[in-house]
């Protein structure tokens, strides 16, 4: 049971026993009055009636009717005159009043007795009778529920009304241990909140500051984790010098390429390797030759730029190498992006970053899926290579038989797609995306594609969609 519903029913509970304590001395209160009432009012009546009888006490007609008179106003039980002497009774009137309105549980509750008083009547100095009078209190019990009745309403009326008050101010008083438990809900999503209007309640204004201080202390230290854990993903995968990826980026993008069939795709792999490196340092100096990897690589990014296939993918191997990786990339933007880039580092001779007019040497080598890293990356160095070792361009791009027939191909490339488009031989896979809190509950489908060739072997996306 939650506190608020504990705190509720005590707070009913207080009520229920203060006004039911409250209500029962009331009603003993009122009924202890008119029983005084009663025997005052039987006292009083007796009184007079004695006084009455004193001159007519030998006259029994006139006895007769003075107590009937009495009588007959209907608040009286019995009235008796007793002769002194004898004993006997001279003249009795009795009966019981009606009073239907009162219930008779309520009757045995109350357990109010009759009232009597008695006095005598007196001949000359002697005592002649006595007067004996009885009230009844079925008049003081129809005034006693029409009291209980008007008293009881008003304590219910009292007890809603607290009962509703005290539960709005219960809530209002509460609402931080709501708020506190969606601050530890938070925290397990890595949100942080902190509540910023303090409770009055000096209890719950401490827990209160204790919890906001203790999410801004666990804020700072989730921040301060993050921003390290960004430092190191950025140091494991970035060059410091010139800020492209670094080697272990491109080895697992390279894998990711040409390994893994989510991602598998064909296209190029462009070497770079800046000439005579040690001289440079011996000549230029460690600061401007930085000055220079640094302009290498602003180069290469501006002029990778224009082939979206290749964001991200400008990396520096080491020392004076640089790699691209081109997924996409068909031969002719190849061959266009080596020419792009000679004429690009040709210009940092012209400003004097280098003392030499050739800068660097570019080789090109294709690649597709299945082909193994190391296959790929031994073509570039043998690309590489030729380019360094011939004088009319600083330049080369190799071909295998695999690359040239499925990669570079117009026409196999057209006739295999107008014949899939034609036959209807794309294959669709659809992968269900769920909600982590309830499984059944698909959000939205993740569709994967296959293209079927001549000879039924599927082609993954990453390799027909450039050339749709």
């Amino acid at each position: 049971m939650s506190l608020f519903k504990q705190l509720l029913i005590a707070i009913c509970l207080f009520l229920v026993v203060a006004f039911s304590g409250s209500f029962m001395v009331s009603l003993e209160s009122s009924r202890t009055q008119y029983v005084n009432q009663l025997r005052s009012h039987a006292q009083d009546a007796a009184t007079a009636l004695a006084l009455s009888l004193t001159p007519n006490i030998d006259d029994p007609a006139m006895v007769e009717l003075l107590v009937s008179s009495i009588f007959d106003s209907g608040y009286y039980s019995s009235i008796r005159v007793i002769n002194q002497v004898t004993e006997e009774v001279m003249v009795e009137r009795s009966g019981t009043p009606e009073v239907s309105d009162v219930p008779d549980w309520f009757v045995k509750l109350i357990g109010l007795e009759p009232a009597g008083g008695d006095a005598l009547v007196s001949r000359g100095w002697q005592q002649a009778a006595r007067v004996e009078v009885v009230s009844h209190p079925m008049f003081a019990v129809a005034k006693l529920w029409q009291s209980a009745l008007g008293s009881l309403g008003w304590l219910l009326l009292c007890g809603a009304v607290s009962a509703v008050l005290g539960a709005l101010l219960l809530r209002r008083q509460l609402k931080p241990l709501d708020y506190m438990v969606q601050q530890s809900h938070a925290i397990a999503r890595r949100e942080f909140l902190s509540l910023p209007e303090l409770p009055r309640t000096p209890e719950l204004r401490r827990v209160v500051q204790a919890m906001n201080q203790m999410v801004e202390k666990l804020k700072a230290l989730f921040q301060e984790q993050a921003e390290r854990s960004e430092r190191l993903r950025v140091e494991s995968y970035q060059d410091n010098l010139t800020g492209l990826a670094n080697r272990r980026y491109f080895e697992m993008q390279l894998n990711a390429r040409v390994s893994n069939p989510e991602q598998a795709s064909s296209g190029y792999l462009l070497l770079l390797r800046v000439k005579d490196l040690a001289g440079l340092n011996q000549r230029l100096g460690g600061q401007r030759t930085d000055q220079l990897l640094q302009a290498v690589g602003e180069q290469l990014q501006r002029e990778c730029a224009r082939y979206p296939e290749t964001h991200n993918l400008v990396t520096r191997i080491r020392g004076g190498e640089f790699a691209v990786l081109a997924p996409g990339l068909v031969r002719e933007e190849a061959l266009q992006l080596a020419q792009n880039l000679e004429n690009a580092l040709a210009s940092l001779h012209a400003t004097g970053a280098t003392d030499v007019a050739s800068v660097a040497s570019i080789g090109l080598a294709p690649f597709v899926h299945g082909d193994s890293p190391q296959a790929v990356l031994s073509l570039g160095d043998q690309a590489l290579a030729q380019a360094e070792a011939q004088g009319d361009t600083s330049w080369a791009c190799l071909e295998h038989g695999a690359a040239a027939s499925v990669g570079d191909d117009h026409h196999a490339w057209h006739t295999l797609l107008d014949g899939a488009l034609s036959q209807q031989r794309f294959e669709l896979y659809f992968q269900p995306v769920v909600a982590t809190r309830d499984t059944t509950l698909v959000l939205h489908y993740k569709v994967l594609s296959r293209l079927l060739d001549e000879q039924g072997q599927t082609i993954a996306a990453g390799r027909f969609l450039p050339w749709l």
